[in-house]
């Protein structure tokens, strides 16, 4: 019960996006990261922001009502 109440509540519930998008969004940010290779904070941006969109794409796709 405690899940289902969680759930209810998010903020996340009321994100307007499509997974699949996310997720290519994502892959383009990897790819940045991989044209930045040397620089550690450009490389950590871009995969973190990735990571973030794959994280939110999951999210999406296992509670979508």
């Amino acid at each position: 019960m405690p899940g289902i109440f969680a759930r209810l509540t998010s903020p996340l519930r009321h994100i307007d996006a499509d997974p699949d998008r996310l997720v290519l969004e994502a892959h383009q940010l990897l790819r940045r990261a991989e044209e930045n290779h040397g620089v550690w904070a450009a490389m950590t941006a871009y995969a973190g922001m990735a990571s973030v969109k794959i994280q939110i794409a999951q999210y999406l796709k296992e509670h979508r009502d």
